[in-house]
């Protein structure tokens, strides 16, 4: 595709005003001017600016920024600013360092002013990352700088070899249609002014076209999104039922689906080596309900810690020698093969629309350093030996890190021909690319992840980005999609937005200025996953209802459509479970999903009012991994009493209001796996009559209502609800806290060693043998038992009676 040509020139001499009569340039242009130039030659300035053409900032005087001080470094920005704004009576928002030098006090100082877009980096060694950068162009692949300066004067090339090599530059770019930015100096160029001429007219009837910096920008900004993409990832915990997933997506106007179809350990969720093939089900009932929908299937490219068990060889090799445990190299030909056949399967089987790649990278420089990689290197290098470890990271470096890139985007084109294969190119073939490691040649260095060759090999590229919520990340949405653009050319891009899993939803005026960001310069958009949209994440949903209307709004034009109760004909289900129908068997459905919910409210606060009534006490964070090491055996004293601490936290003033939060929660969240407490509590009728009379209540009080095949939450029930996550409501801390009240614990007395049994409850207790009464804290846990006879059982277990409890 013709490449779009950025003719750049830095115009500070007084010669350069008989240069640029001489060089004659009829075609749009950028023109990086000092403020001294534009003084002493306003009216030439003015008519390049009245011509159409972008006029930046050159500083004023030309000196070296880093070596100024902060007031001079400011002044000089300063200045230049506004002597070219007044000049030429428009916004300057564009800049080039003298000698293409800067630093950190620099980009800040030139944000600060107002300035947008730099573009002091050459393509291949790009490092600012405060404004959006556009690099000049550099020549097979950092080799030489698209420069007059370097291509004429340090290179001694022949006007003849200077026009070559600009075509060559041409030809490199249109294979994506990236742009070809040329950095000129008019004195320089006007050595050879038939060169550039004859550079104009070729692409020209190459079909190219010349254009200004800000042009190049309302061109990228011009590429509007509409796609939608959602991510599904199976690994997740409390992932739902295939039935919900697809009632939830039919909801939307989802275009496109990635099915995560393997992880990167290597787990199966596809195929006869898959539990139940929850892959397939999900898209075999995509395609019944008829929806508009591409299905991609989601495969890691290189991590498979299942396949390396078995194949040793595989493994990236890290400059220790060390094999990876997680980590495929893309240089060895087994993995390729096995990647090959991974698509082919799933595409012959499951009739993908896609072929969905992350992981598409190494994990840092340390990898991969295998003798045959290098071997290899060097046979290519014609470097004669074998070069040392410290040799690849100094005297080869450059050489080295290319080297690493091209085995990536080698492996992705070797995968994509058994995609195009098996697919009969109607198999859209994409990757996920990290969005933050655009900027800066270091980070594109340790993944190897170079979007300019890797875009080559696909369909279309996936940026992921991860954001804070904070009013910056506009700006660094945009500076992404700047960046990938650039790299990209025309390849599209869908970006998939991580949101902040803090457990706060996102507000509507933040969601509006990401959105705003989001619909320029990209063909299609998508945020998180599947669980952050529909399901839960530590103290609620990143989108709530309203927000993912809002959303759906943009790309359907129509509101979010109501869920239906997925079920199959002639049976009842609820919350995905076959049941009879009747009132009493939908109760006892929701009973198997919250009786071991837990039921405990927040303590009230001294002065009477209530404080934060379902939020976990402040300092308890470390709750998820207590609850790990009890289920491992391998809980202590002060953690004991951590959890007793928390406990207490609570008591029974709460209760009533907790438990309709937990029962309408229940309702709201189809497909939640029931907890594993449910073996503990399932037999007592105490915990079922409970689950009973608040769901009779919920629907006495209007939050729900009930009919013969679902039970669904109303306005009131979902504000209730949304009310309650918002104050820290999180299903999985209540379901920590249930647990730990239904154990008891085996402690030693640490005055006579003899064996105790309590609960978490008490932070004392008297020893049964000396009658000393002891902490929690200052004693050994030995087990922990659940009402239903499991032990979690400690190393330090060692008798019988340990272990008989």
């Amino acid at each position: 595709m013709p490449a779009p040509v950025l003719l750049t020139l830095d115009t500070e001499l007084d010669g350069d005003v008989l240069a640029l009569k001489t060089l004659g340039i009829d075609v749009p242009a950028t023109y990086f001017i000092t403020g001294k130039f534009a003084v002493a030659y306003p009216e030439l300035v003015g008519k390049l600016a009245a011509a159409g053409n972008t006029i930046g900032s050159h500083s004023h005087a030309h000196p070296h920024l880093p070596a100024l001080s902060q007031d001079s470094l400011e002044n000089e920005i300063r200045i230049s600013k506004t002597i070219l704004e007044s000049v030429t009576k428009k916004p300057v928002v564009w800049f080039r360092s003298p000698y293409m030098e800067y630093d950190l006090r620099a980009m800040k100082a030139l944000k600060a002013q107002g300035f947008l877009y730099d573009s002091s980096d050459s393509e291949h060694w790009e490092e600012q990352s405060v404004l959006a950068e556009l690099p000049i162009s550099d020549i097979r692949r950092g080799a030489m700088l698209a420069s007059d300066y370097d291509l004429i004067i340090e290179q001694h090339m022949k006007e003849n070899e200077f026009e070559d090599a600009l075509k060559e530059l041409y030809r490199t770019k249109s294979i994506l249609g990236q742009p070809a930015v040329i950095l000129l100096h008019p004195k320089n160029a006007a050595i050879y002014p038939k060169a550039l001429q004859n550079f104009i007219g070729f692409v020209k009837n190459e079909g190219g076209r010349f254009v200004t910096a800000d042009q190049y920008v309302a061109e990228m900004q011009a590429h509007k999104p509409s796609r939608y993409a959602l991510w599904v990832d199976f690994s997740e915990a409390g992932m739902p039922s295939p039935e919900y997933i697809a009632a939830n997506l039919a909801r939307t106007s989802v275009t496109d689906v990635f099915l995560m179809a393997k992880d990167a350990e290597g787990t199966f969720y596809y195929g006869p080596k898959s539990a139940d093939d929850v892959f397939g089900r999900t898209l075999a009932l995509l395609r019944k309900q008829g929806l508009k929908i591409k299905v991609h299937a989601w495969l890691p490219a290189l991590s498979d810690g299942r396949a390396l068990k078995k194949h040793h060889s595989w493994a990236m090799t890290a400059q220790n020698g060390r094999l990876s445990a997680n980590w495929m190299s893309p240089a060895n030909p087994e993995v390729a093969a096995y990647m090959k056949s991974t698509v082919t399967d799933i595409i012959r089987n499951y009739g993908v629309d896609g072929i969905h790649l992350d992981r598409l990278s190494y994990p840092d420089l340390d990898y991969d350093y295998s003798r045959e990689n290098i071997r290899a290197f060097a046979a290519a290098k014609g470097l004669g030996s074998v070069p040392a470890l410290n040799e690849l990271l100094t005297l080869h470096y450059n050489s080295w890190v290319n080297w690493r890139s091209m085995r990536v985007s080698e492996y992705a084109a070797k995968v994509g021909e058994a995609v195009r294969k098996a697919g009969n190119e109607d198999v859209e073939y994409s990757a996920e690319m990290q969005g933050k490691r655009v900027f800066n040649f270091n980070d594109v260095a340790l993944s190897g992840q170079e979007v300019s060759l890797l875009a080559q090999s696909f369909d279309f590229l996936v940026p992921m980005l991860e954001v804070s919520a904070t009013l910056e990340d506009r700006e660094l949405i945009e500076r992404s999609i700047a960046s990938l653009r650039i790299k990209a050319g025309e390849k599209p891009l869908i970006m998939r937005v991580m949101l902040p899993s803090n457990g706060r939803a996102v507000s509507p005026e933040y969601l509006s200025g990401v959105l705003g960001a989001l619909s320029r310069g990209l063909e299609g958009m998508g945020f998180s996953s599947y669980q952050a949209v529909f399901g839960s994440q530590r103290g609620g949903r990143s989108i709530d209802e309203g927000n993912l209307d809002a959303i759906n709004r943009v790309f359907g034009g129509a509101g979010l459509k109501p869920f239906v109760m997925p079920h199959q004909p002639g049976t009842l289900t609820f919350f995905n479970i076959p049941v009879l129908p009747g009132v009493f068997t939908l109760m006892m459905a929701v009973v198997f999903n919250m009786v071991a919910m837990p039921v405990f409210g927040r303590k009230t606060l001294e002065n009477g009012t209530d404080g934060m009534m379902y939020a976990e006490p402040e300092g308890d964070s470390g709750w998820r991994e207590i609850g790990a090491r009890t289920h491992a055996g391998l809980l202590d004293g002060p953690s004991a009493e951590q959890v007793c601490s928390m406990l207490r936290s609570y008591d029974a003033r709460g209760v009533h209001q907790n438990r309709i939060i937990l029962v309408l929660d229940a309702i709201s969240r189809p497909g939640t796996p029931m907890p594993r407490l449910y073996e503990v509590v399932s037999g007592s009728k105490e915990w079922k009559s409970l689950a009973l009379k608040y769901l009779h209540e919920v629907c006495l009080l209007g939050y729900a209502e009930i009919d013969d095949r679902s039970v669904t939450l109303t306005s009131d029930g979902w504000a209730m609800l949304e009310g309650a996550r918002k104050e820290g409501f999180e299903l999985a801390f209540w379901s920590f806290m249930e647990e730990r009240l239904h154990e008891t614990v085996l402690v030693k007395c640490p005055h006579c060693g003899a064996e105790n049994v309590t609960s978490f409850y008490w932070q004392t207790f008297e020893c049964n043998e000396c009658g000393k009464v002891q902490r929690l804290g200052e004693s050994s846990v030995v087990a922990v038992r659940t009402p239903a006879g499991s032990v979690y059982s400690s190393d330090t277990v060692q008798t019988p009676e340990a272990t008989s409890l």
